[in-house]
């Protein structure tokens, strides 16, 4: 009984890695808040992949330990705080993206302001 068990842990690892890859999976969400220095917007999704990449020259490491996490969409550059809890009364986790271009992100870092102020519309 022991040895199967051994042999069905062997094989969970063994598919495990083969499952792994080093490119960034793509992400599809509904939308995503769009940061500005003073607010955030809800936009709904164009469509286009968002990738959370690792390891890229730009990523800034004071905003990452501020908990942003560099992100690729439409081949621009973000930051973005991500959520991917269920919400409340939900057992269904949702990807819940607040993303900002770098300039953007840097001065809410550099100003000590989380990003507020969450509205529908708003401009583009």
């Amino acid at each position: 009984m022991r040895t199967a068990a051994k042999l069905l842990a062997l094989c969970a690892v063994v598919l495990a890695v083969a499952a792994w890859s080093p490119e960034p999976s793509p992400i599809y969400p509904r939308g995503y808040y769009r940061l500005y220095d003073r607010y955030s917007v809800w936009r709904p999704d164009d469509g286009l992949p968002w990738y959370i990449v690792k390891e890229v020259d730009w990523a800034d490491p004071r905003l990452l330990k501020w908990g942003y996490l560099p992100a690729m969409h439409d081949a621009q550059p973000y930051y973005c705080l991500v959520d991917h809890d269920a919400p409340t009364g939900s057992h269904i986790p949702v990807w819940i993206f607040a993303c900002g271009d770098p300039d953007t992100v840097e001065l809410l870092y550099n100003t000590n302001r989380p990003p507020l102020g969450l509205l529908y519309g708003g401009p583009y």
